[in-house]
């Protein structure tokens, strides 16, 4: 019965020791509404981006059937609608996966590219 007790006592404390180092790494953890107020910022990153390219994509399609731009530029113009549609699935993808410094990239990206469709589109060049 001691030999027993001999080996349970020291097994008891190593299992409350490794209590204690995860309720340490809870303690390190954002709080709830920290979390809540990035995913917020997240949400309206990229409701935003994406409402900018929409806008973009309609002033677009609205200078081209206008033929304030066309030829070269209309060609141009397409490819840029291209690339910000494609930036701005990345971001998605970014957003959807949960990865922070993916979707801040992929953010950047899509701005830039929604950026020179509209430069463009507005007859400003890119």
């Amino acid at each position: 019965m001691r030999n027993a007790i001999t080996i349970i006592i020291p097994l008891c404390m190593a299992f409350s020791m490794t209590a204690c180092a995860v309720l340490e790494t809870l303690d390190k953890a954002p709080a709830p509404v920290e979390l809540a107020d990035k995913t917020m910022v997240d949400e309206q990153a990229m409701l935003g981006i994406e409402l900018a390219y929409k806008a973009a994509r309609l002033a677009a399609e609205t200078a081209v059937d206008a033929q304030l731009v066309r030829g070269e530029n209309a060609a141009r113009l397409a490819e840029l609608d291209a690339r910000a549609f494609q930036a701005v699935e990345i971001a998605r993808r970014a957003y959807r996966a949960g990865n922070a410094p993916g979707f801040v990239t992929a953010l950047g990206d899509a701005q830039g590219a929604v950026r020179d469709l509209l430069a463009l589109a507005n007859g400003k060049g890119a």
